[in-house]
This record gives C-alpha cells, structure tokens and sequence, in this order.
C-alpha cells in the first residue's frame, strides 16, 4: 500500500511521463520533416544546377555564377543532413516517445491499484525507470514551449481525475 505522498508520486509520475511522451513525439515529427525539407531541396538545387549547364538561353552573366552557386548550396544542404543526423534523431525521439509511453501506462496500472502489496516496489522501480529515459533524452534540445504545450494539454485532460 502506498502512503498518500507515494501516491501522488505516482499521479505525478503518471502525468510527466505522458507530457514526455507527447513532447517525443513531436520531436520525432520534426526530425522527418527536417529530413524531408533537406532532401527535396538537395534534389531541387541539384536538378536546378544540371539545368542551368544544359541550358543554353542564360545570359552569360548569370551561365557563369548560378551553376557553381547552385552546386555549392546543393554541397551544403547535403553537408548539414549529414551532420545533423535527422534521421538517427527522428528514430531515436521516437524511440523515446514509445518508452514513455509504456511507461505512462505501468504509472497508470500502479495508480489504478495503489493498495496493492507490491505498490511500493513497483513504484521505485517506475522512478528508475524514468530516471534512466531522461538520461536518454539528455541529447535532445529542450522547447521549453512545446513541454509547456504538452504538458498543458496533459493536464487539461486530466483534470477531472486530479487527487485531492
């Protein structure tokens, strides 16, 4: 059985680990549009700089800078997705946002029984738990907006339940 401090630990346990869950998401989300945006404009600047080659009507003035302009920026864009690794970003936050969530879900198991022997176990090892997710999350940037947002949201749809 958990004392009333447990217990709002695990309410409160409950409701950061849906909050996080929704802010990984979201985060995953950015990281493909990131890679996406980054990779059609590679292909556009690319395309655009074998067509000004090919194309024979430029005024000479513009045939002897836009093609090597074009190709640079096409070297940068491809340097930047590179570098910026989207696509391990976007697998590892959504990585992230699928932990949180099961463990959102044993915080709401544990809070839909929390007079059970083993509460008090449970809950310690929910705490370590989230203690190791957040060393995970340690590389991601932090928006303090959209963890406001979620974490709003979370709260509004909680709030009928909210303890005592």
């Amino acid at each position: 059985m958990l004392s009333e401090a447990q217990q709002r630990r695990v309410w409160e346990g409950m409701l950061s680990a849906e909050i996080r869950t929704n802010y990984f998401a979201e985060l995953s989300g950015k990281y493909h549009r990131k890679q996406r945006v980054v990779t059609w404009a590679i292909l556009l600047l690319s395309s655009g700089a074998a067509a000004t080659f090919l194309y024979i009507g430029l005024p000479a003035e513009v045939a002897s800078w836009l093609p090597p302009v074009l190709a640079l920026l096409t070297a940068a864009l491809a340097l930047r997705i590179l570098v910026a690794q989207y696509p391990k970003l976007a697998f590892d936050s959504a990585d992230l946002h699928s932990r949180w969530s099961r463990l959102a879900s044993k915080y709401e198991a544990l809070w839909e029984n929390v007079y059970a022997d083993d509460a008090g176990e449970r809950l310690q090892k929910l705490t370590e738990e989230g203690i190791e997710l957040s060393r995970l999350g340690n590389p991601f940037p932090y928006h303090e907006k959209a963890m406001l947002k979620w974490q709003d949201h979370v709260e509004r749809h909680h709030a009928a339940h909210v303890p005592a």
